[in-house]
């Protein structure tokens, strides 16, 4: 899914006991993935034509490594995507054949939703590739919201040419949620609003089960995912991310 947010920054520094801005996007950048992690979801493409539903099972770890299968409907069942640091590979079960994602395609749409393989590759370019700046901080029950403006360094190889993110930090535990993430083109154009809701506890976590993004200007369009699994910090071997794991479709 996008880099929900990155970023090392230019602002005040934190005061005593209260994190930084880029400890505030680094945790929310981890919230669904952790150092490593498993998970189910549905992923739900809708527009204006027709609808469909993806049952997908993912592993990553250490924000270089992803490993995701599609487990129904039947027509995609066993296509995977492999990435390894900054490359990637797809398995197409039904032809046995494997495409290498050169950088001319890394725009394109995975598996036809909102999301791009870009946002596979590219999943910390929020913490890595972006000066933040604090706009505001907002007082809520429980929690404190951070409205953070993301600018790119000079010369940073990102797409986004602003992102405009909220993130929460909880009394209770001090635990970090991403709330949404709005991304612009260079030229200050709206291109698509990430939402994160129905907040819950998952594995000792408390995460966005929901994931919603609808682009700016494809009236009707929308992929939702909807996390009904996840467990966190799990033991990975590097070799689990490999190149014949990818043709066989394990998991």
């Amino acid at each position: 899914m996008k880099g929900l947010l990155c970023a090392l920054l230019l602002a005040a520094p934190a005061s005593a006991g209260e994190p930084s801005l880029h400890e505030l996007i680094d945790k929310a950048n981890k919230a669904l993935r952790g150092d490593s992690s498993h998970g189910r979801l549905i992923m739900t493409i809708e527009t204006p034509e027709w609808k469909r539903a993806l049952e997908i099972e993912g592993w990553n770890k250490d924000r270089a490594f992803a490993f995701i299968k599609i487990l129904a409907p039947a027509k995609e069942r066993g296509n995977t995507t492999l990435r390894r640091k900054t490359e990637l590979w797809v398995w197409l079960a039904k032809v046995e054949r494997v495409i290498k994602i050169p950088p001319t395609m890394m725009h394109s749409t995975w598996q036809g939703s909102d999301f791009t393989y870009e946002d596979i590759v590219k999943a910390d370019s929020i913490v890595k590739d972006y000066n933040h700046k604090l706009l505001k901080t907002t007082k809520e029950e429980g929690r404190t919201v951070y409205h953070i403006e993301a600018l790119p360094k000079p010369d940073a190889p990102v797409v986004w040419g602003k992102v405009l993110t909220d993130v929460a930090l909880y009394d209770d535990d001090q635990s970090v949620v991403p709330l949404n993430e709005l991304d612009y083109s260079e030229r200050g154009e709206l291109i698509r609003t990430i939402t994160l809701s129905d907040i819950k506890i998952m594995s000792g976590r408390r995460v966005p089960a929901r994931l919603e993004c609808v682009p700016a200007k494809k009236k009707g369009q929308r992929t939702v995912l909807h996390y009904q699994e996840l467990e966190f910090d799990i033991p990975l071997d590097d070799k689990f991310f490999s190149y014949q794991r990818l043709q066989k479709g394990e998991g």
